[in-house]
């Protein structure tokens, strides 16, 4: 057995090496790339790692594979949001076809030209749906899902070996290096990903508000639609406010679909809990450090923690985005009901 009281004893602080590793202005694995000047003065073994062809190599193809997945995940969410909107516009215009049909006579009567109104709007309901269609299409067409999971499947691997690669070249080297390994790893690994779970949870918890905004309004105007058809069956000329009620099942189409498509209530769930599991590893980083003193390969069990959780939580969103394949089929049967519509 190797004798390391004597190198024990000459041991930074681990504050210190936090602070040294956390001198750059990037974060995260940006801050791989390009280490603190501070860092390399204190540890140079270190900054020799962080630029092995083992970490370059993985950082490139976290780099590539990163850039990919972000293309193919704004691609997916503009093209399907565009046709989710379209298909809510075509259906508040088909009821308002429907209705202005019901009114024609009275309508001419006042002098509107109905025929015209409904020809213009007819054709502005095909073009929406044509437009969803072609929306549609290009996002089936060109694979979105499949290639953004696997792009960020990717990268999300090549992440993780970096920082295990870290782990296992300082554990490797002295118990000084190991400790500069594990200030690496907190500062941009555990409390990077700690920032980015906070940081999205909130987003998605945003975002769910105002699904259920357009939710809240899609109930009103069914209210207000199924309580009108009771006035309508009373009234003449009052299927206006049964219109209500069109307007509210488009609506809540659309909000039922924007749901599925950013999941956000699933996934501010998914990340509050990443982000205290984090937490948690976080708060006995100074037990790792003592450890780390006597048994540098301390070093290599705290990482494989850290990435086992992260990597549970990629196969969780893994999991997650196939309500993303469901709703690209809901979307499907929905542009062939309408068209259905149309033929009729």
């Amino acid at each position: 057995m190797v004798d390391l009281s004597g190198e024990t004893a000459k041991l930074p602080a681990f504050k210190d090496c936090l602070a040294a590793a956390s001198g750059s202005r990037a974060s995260g694995i940006d801050a791989i790339a390009t280490p603190p000047d501070q860092l390399a003065k204190d540890c140079p073994e270190i900054t020799e790692i962080l630029g092995s062809s083992a970490v370059r190599t993985s950082l490139e193809t976290y780099k590539r594979r990163d850039a990919e997945a972000v293309r193919q995940q704004d691609h997916l969410m503009q093209e399907a949001t565009r046709a989710n909107l379209c298909l809510m516009g075509a259906g508040v215009l088909s009821g308002l076809v429907l209705l202005l049909g019901a009114e024609k006579d009275a309508l001419v009567k006042q002098g509107y030209a109905v025929d015209s109104i409904i020809f213009a709007l007819g054709l502005l309901t095909l073009a929406l749906g044509a437009a969803g269609a072609y929306f549609q299409y290009v996002a089936r067409d060109q694979g979105r899902i499949s290639r953004w999971r696997a792009a960020r499947g990717e990268a999300e691997i090549a992440r993780l070996d970096v920082f295990t690669t870290v782990a296992d070249k300082a554990a490797a080297s002295s118990p000084k290096v190991a400790l500069y390994g594990l200030a690496m790893l907190i500062a941009h690994l555990v409390n990077d990903q700690r920032r980015w779970f906070g940081g999205r949870a909130l987003r998605h918890r945003q975002s769910s508000e105002v699904t259920s905004k357009w939710g809240g309004l899609a109930n009103a105007l069914a209210f207000i639609g199924g309580s009108g058809a009771v006035i309508a069956s009373q009234t003449q000329g009052s299927y206006w406010i049964v219109f209500a009620g069109v307007i509210g099942a488009a609506i809540a189409a659309y909000s039922s679909n924007r749901d599925a498509l950013l999941r956000d209530r699933a996934n501010a769930d998914r990340y509050e809990k990443a982000q205290v599991a984090l937490d948690g590893l976080a708060g006995r980083t100074d037990e790792v450090a003592t450890q780390i003193a006597g048994e540098p390969k301390a070093l290599v069990a705290f990482a494989g923690a850290v990435t086992d959780l992260l990597s549970n939580e990629h196969k969780q969103w893994l999991d997650g985005t196939q309500q993303a394949d469901a709703l690209l089929e809901k979307l499907d049967a929905q542009l062939q009901q309408l068209g259905g519509a149309k033929k009729a």
